[in-house]
């Protein structure tokens, strides 16, 4: 298989422009929803769409169970939009079937699970991630750590406003 590029909401509001670059271009329906009805990126988006530049496609149920394991796994699961997740999971799909997959994000928290599936990234704004975060969720009044997030976004046991840092940081090979 060839090339494929799959963009972020990000890479599109900065003007990313899928005819210059030789490759299959992707996103999902969520990044399309993102854009704003009657933005003038949106009237460029659906027009590329419609020639045929860029495709919108849902990853398969079993992609998306697999990189929603490693987004938790990581403890990114908090930082990620439903957009976000689906364009991981279409990356990891591609990359499956055999293309060389690069995500277009300025994203550090999409970039850094890209990283841990294997795809490559890159920002248009940002140079983006030199090291990968493996993340914990913690209680900054009683010190207690969760290894995954927390869905009240409370502490259990005190009820301070949970936070998070990086309990892993691996330098990414350039």
């Amino acid at each position: 298989m060839g090339k494929a590029i799959i963009l972020d909401t990000s890479a599109l509001l900065m003007g990313y422009e899928a005819a210059e670059v030789e490759a299959e271009h992707y996103t999902v329906p969520s990044v399309r929803e993102e854009m704003q009805r009657d933005d003038i990126r949106k009237l460029r988006l659906d027009s590329a769409i419609d020639a045929g530049r860029i495709t919108v496609t849902s990853p398969d149920p079993k992609y998306r169970a697999e990189t929603e394991q490693i987004i938790r796994e990581m403890g990114e699961a908090d930082a990620l939009s439903e957009a976000d997740v689906e364009l991981l999971a279409l990356g990891a799909q591609l990359k499956g079937e055999g293309w060389e997959t690069t995500l277009i994000s300025d994203d550090y928290s999409v970039q850094n699970v890209a990283s841990e599936l294997g795809l490559g990234f890159k920002g248009l704004a940002t140079q983006g991630i030199k090291r990968q975060f493996k993340w914990v969720t913690y209680c900054p009044g009683c010190r207690r750590t969760f290894e995954e997030p927390q869905d009240e976004g409370t502490c259990l046991i005190c009820g301070t406003r949970l936070k998070r840092r990086p309990s892993r940081k691996t330098p990414l090979r350039t």
